[in-house]
């Protein structure tokens, strides 16, 4: 069988948790198939401060094994225009030359690599698929990142949308973009809703691991763990997030925060300090995507630090998938992505209108009701619907679905 040759092209690094959490557990169920019928050559931008690991290269050396084939790029820092221009010549050179080689498919992940991708993709007629397509132009507006009235944002907004009208076929997770690419902007591409999937084999709950964890943090048994994994600012909120915790702390004694962040200790310890929460109220550690699911495990419930905003129903948060397989309820705000909507209709999280005084003080009770229930029955119902809603299984076969109707012979009209 003559394999579809495709290349795969991502504006991240290989091993950025990012890709090997999520689309990276598709194209591996794909290498490991003896009947893959496709032929992946994958592109990325390396950062030489971010070397690969001997376990690493072990890894990169057994997919090439099962036929993957691999062109590193070096990622130019900083947010100048002519480094992004650096990046976009780069991979067009290198797309460029598969295309003589008879590759005429591309796969992108996120909507800066699919503008990138469509940069190509038109002038060397390739067919595009935009993977885990969103409108991060218009997250930027919502966060106060850009301006409305700035270039950037222009140009941005400008090209997702073409590379949207372009794509033979589009993926993303919720119903809010599916209206935006078919209804809206009357778009010819296969549409096919597939939220952000999450690796459920790794947040399998343990009980061994939890005790461990929890042993080596100093939390005490009676203590009710609130956990967030993940940045301050820009796309998420930053002092009023330690402000949601002091009022959630001052409502309910027994909630401890743990979070763990790629951020220095001394600029979590400030925005806490700010907010008045003693140092003695939260832990500050630091992790790799190997080790995460740990902290999970040692948690009692999550957080969403998505600030409101009209983009944000948009979003289809990795943690959201995370949190649910690892057993774990999440507080979140009203109009963010599809997951406000199944925390209520799923019973599996409180929703609150804006991390204000008000609404954080009421949701206080609300999580102390879920902390109250049966905490294994809390756990499998929470599991059972992430699988349902962000399981690998039920994902991957929406995702060899959007991979046929890119490779299929079938043109738009």
């Amino acid at each position: 069988m003559k394999k579809k040759k495709v290349i795969i092209y991502l504006y991240n690094r290989l091993f950025d948790p990012l890709i090997q959490s999520n689309f990276w557990l598709y194209i591996k169920d794909f290498l490991e198939d003896e009947n893959n019928p496709y032929q992946f050559h994958l592109i990325t931008y390396e950062n030489p401060e971010f070397p690969l690991t001997v376990g690493q290269n072990e890894l990169v050396e057994q997919w090439k094994k099962q036929g993957l084939e691999w062109t590193p790029l070096t990622w130019h820092p900083g947010k100048e225009l002519k480094n992004k221009i650096y990046d976009l010549l780069d991979g067009f050179r290198t797309v460029a030359k598969l295309r003589l080689k008879g590759y005429n498919h591309v796969v992108t992940l996120g909507s800066v690599a699919g503008t990138f991708a469509y940069m190509f993709a038109l002038p060397l007629r390739l067919k595009l698929y935009l993977y885990q397509y969103e409108p991060h132009s218009e997250y930027a507006i919502d966060n106060k990142m850009w301006s409305e009235d700035g270039l950037q944002y222009k140009i941005s907004h400008f090209l997702e949308e073409k590379a949207a009208l372009y794509a033979k076929t589009v993926a993303s997770g919720t119903i809010f973009m599916q209206e935006r690419v078919k209804d809206i902007w009357k778009s010819k591409a296969d549409f096919i809703r597939i939220p952000t999937v999450a690796n459920d084999k790794k947040f399998i709950f343990n009980e061994k691991e939890r005790e461990e964890t929890r042993k080596r943090l100093g939390i005490r048994d009676d203590q009710w763990v609130l956990y967030y994994p993940g940045k301050f600012g820009d796309l998420y909120y930053r002092e009023e997030f330690a402000y949601m915790y002091k009022w959630l702390k001052e409502e309910e004694p027994r909630f401890h925060m743990l979070i763990v962040t790629p951020h220095k200790d001394e600029e979590v310890i400030e925005l806490f300090e700010k907010a008045g929460v003693p140092r003695e109220d939260y832990i500050i550690e630091h992790s790799d995507y190997d080790n995460i699911h740990k902290y999970h495990f040692a948690a009692d419930f999550a957080i969403i630090s998505v600030p409101q905003g009209p983009s944000k129903k948009f979003i289809s948060n990795i943690k959201v998938g995370e949190y649910l397989c690892a057993g774990l309820p999440f507080l979140i705000n009203k109009g963010v992505s599809e997951d406000y909507i199944y925390a209520t209709e799923k019973n599996v999280g409180v929703v609150v209108d804006g991390f204000t005084e008000d609404e954080i003080r009421k949701a206080a009770s609300k999580i102390r009701a879920y902390l109250e229930q049966d905490r294994d029955a809390l756990r499998k119902h929470c599991r059972e619907v992430g699988l349902e809603y962000r399981g690998f299984e039920v994902l991957n076969k929406k995702f060899k679905e959007a991979m046929l109707s890119l490779t299929s012979n079938n043109e738009r009209e």
